[in-house]
């Protein structure tokens, strides 16, 4: 059995070690409601002695909208987060904020990723990003997922280069729920105010020539997060 760190950590949004992350949406009933709901979920998470064997990271989000918490869990297999979400403490996991005072609605999916690029004006070593830019598109399926995200990265490439020297850009991670009909942008700044120029300048005119912008895009900040402590307590 994995047990939570206690010392909070950032997630690799690209590492190789997980297999599927599952990213829920908890909708909030008003701005005064928002920080409560993430503070509810962080501590029911802080209050676990373990977790499910395979869970090795969980962070919580809000957006700047006041809006939205987004939980962000990443699993080592899929076959471990079928085990969680058909286990006895699912709702945990799944995403049911039913006993949760502010939390209208929760939306849970899971994707695998896909691609990263990252920015090359943020020297090294990189500090922590303070923003995340994210947005969902939908699609038809996993090849028309592939196709349209291969033709996003190279409608940018031909007009921006393929350098990406964009100040406080850190990293954008493309992932593709399992199902093929959500694409996922997942996008790592050092600040709000860098990451909001960035999708007005070069994005949203990227988007559009693609036949839209779909569901563009809140900006999150993290509130909580921790990786897997693999030693025994």
């Amino acid at each position: 059995m994995s047990h939570p760190s206690s010392a909070p950590a950032r997630p690799v949004l690209d590492t190789a070690d997980s297999a599927v992350a599952l990213v829920t949406t908890v909708r909030c009933d008003g701005p005064r409601w928002q920080r409560a709901v993430a503070e509810a979920l962080t501590r029911e998470t802080r209050e676990r002695n373990d977790w499910p064997d395979g869970l090795m990271s969980l962070t919580v989000y809000v957006d700047g909208q006041e809006e939205t918490v987004l939980v962000y869990t990443q699993w080592a297999t899929r076959r471990r987060l079928t085990e969680a979400l058909e286990g006895p403490e699912s709702a945990a996991w799944r995403g049911d904020v039913d006993a949760v005072e502010g939390a209208l609605q929760a939306q849970a999916i899971p994707f695998r990723h896909y691609r990263t690029v990252r920015g090359s004006a943020v020297s090294e070593p990189v500090p922590l990003p303070e923003s995340f830019p994210v947005a969902f598109f939908d699609t038809a399926d996993e090849d028309a997922a592939r196709a349209w995200l291969d033709g996003l990265l190279a409608s940018e490439e031909r007009t921006e280069g393929e350098d990406r020297a964009y100040p406080g850009a850190v990293a954008a991670h493309l992932s593709i729920s399992l199902d093929g009909t959500k694409v996922l942008s997942f996008s790592e700044w050092l600040s709000e105010e860098q990451a909001a120029a960035h999708i007005a300048a070069v994005w949203e005119p990227v988007l559009k020539e693609l036949g839209g912008t779909g569901k563009l895009y809140r900006h999150f900040s993290t509130v909580f997060a921790s990786n897997t402590d693999p030693r025994p307590r």
